[in-house]
């Protein structure tokens, strides 16, 4: 009974180590595949890109402006025409009275008109307005990063659009496929 007892003993002792040997192995094994699935991250550099926003910036100016001219040229003509013309008549008898009074249309119209050649226009007034144009304003932004990581002994170059930190992630069945210059 001693021999059994014995032999009882050794086998689920030797069992316990058996068990014990074997779920160390398969944390190794884990560890390993771990491994192979996570690679070391080198350096991580962020991808930038200058982005164009338009706005509308307006502002407040003061203009001065002359106002309109009275009729122009044709009015100071017309004007000097009809007082050269009464003055005229007030003038002679008969025909001549009729050739006075053409002759001061004549020469109220020329006098009008030099006179409207010469006025300046009219009075000058300040007025606001607003005066608007498109800006650009510009900002970086981060589009991306690229990522260099070690794998199995060999360094490799990605693009990510984030950070991945210390490690990132290698698919085991899919090999890197851009290397690192």
């Amino acid at each position: 009974m001693l021999g059994l007892g014995a032999g009882v003993v050794l086998a689920v002792g030797g069992m316990a180590v058996a068990q014990r040997y074997a779920s160390e192995s398969q944390a190794a094994e884990q560890a390993a595949r771990e491994a192979e699935q996570f690679a070391a991250v080198r350096r991580v550099s962020p991808v930038i890109e200058q982005v164009s926003t338009p706005r509308k910036e307006c502002e407040q100016v003061t203009v001065s402006k002359r106002q309109a001219e009275r009729d122009g040229n044709v009015g100071g003509t017309l004007i000097g025409a009809v007082v050269g013309g009464a003055l005229g008549n007030q003038v002679g008898r008969g025909n001549g009275r009729k050739a006075a009074t053409v002759a001061g249309a004549v020469a109220g119209g020329m006098v009008g008109h030099e006179m409207d050649k010469r006025h300046q226009g009219g009075k000058v007034v300040n007025s606001t307005e607003t005066r608007c144009r498109t800006v650009n304003d510009v900002s970086d932004k981060v589009v991306g990063y690229d990522v260099t990581y070690t794998h199995k002994g060999r360094e490799y170059t990605t693009r990510m659009d984030h950070d991945p930190g210390d490690r990132i992630e290698v698919e085991a069945t899919i090999q890197p496929v851009q290397s690192a210059r």
